[in-house]
């Protein structure tokens, strides 16, 4: 995912300036889902352990706990950062900006930071392990979870003290994008495509869908979201 690598890579210069423990600390955890994403995609979920993780990344089980409640969250932890991501990009708007230009702005740096020569297995929130049957309950509260954290950030930005159903929509309309984008069913869709065009098709839909939210951006007020 475009933004959260260059997210990391600018926090890495930070890095000298924090405490050896904490940076042995952050090493150490992302040793592990490096070697746990490394493991899913050659074995599937299903087929990988949690101490044979802790043996590739050369850590106890214990340590791995830690760090990670579970195996599953090991498994959506990179889903997780992206999430954070785009909240801190909607949150971080110029007074100018609405919530839906704002997101405007995030997928289209998220799209041409794509290989386009590896575009399939590159495009965010779905990996080919996630399609393992136990994951399917935990893979759609993911985005329950999307919609939620995204509708709670603005309700707090925007200073609303009760619950307003227009943000959970403005969340759902945001995240029926990712969702989409990152499904088994959308890089099905692409796969016949020539690989030269695969990228065009990809702007296409892109702004189809951005089109097609357009309505209800137009609708709200900017005073009352901006």
């Amino acid at each position: 995912m475009g933004p959260i690598e260059k997210n990391m890579n600018s926090e890495s210069t930070m890095l000298v300036k924090i405490p050896l423990r904490i940076r042995k600390k952050k090493k150490t955890e992302e040793t592990i889902l490096s070697v746990a994403k490394q493991l899913f995609q050659e074995k599937g979920y299903a087929r990988v352990t949690v101490p044979e993780i802790a043996d590739e990344a050369d850590v106890s089980v214990k340590t791995i706990f830690n760090y990670f409640g579970s195996k599953e969250e090991l498994a959506f932890q990179e889903e997780v950062q992206f999430c954070d991501q785009l909240i801190l990009h909607l949150l971080s708007r110029n007074e100018n900006q609405t919530i839906f230009e704002s997101f405007q702005n995030f997928l289209w740096t998220l799209i041409q930071s794509i290989d386009p020569d590896h575009l399939i297995e590159s495009l965010p929130g779905f990996h080919a392990w996630m399609d393992d049957p136990i994951l399917e309950q935990r893979y759609l509260l993911l985005w329950e979870n999307y919609e939620k954290r995204i509708t709670d950030a603005l309700q707090l930005e925007l200073g609303k003290k009760e619950y307003d159903p227009v943000l959970r929509v403005i969340a759902c309309q945001i995240v029926a994008i990712l969702k989409t984008l990152g499904s088994k069913d959308f890089k099905n869709y692409l796969k016949p495509i020539p690989l030269a065009l695969r990228y065009r098709a990809l702007e296409k839909w892109t702004l189809r869908s951005l089109e097609l939210i357009s309505g209800i951006r137009n609708h709200l007020q900017k005073t009352d979201f901006n």
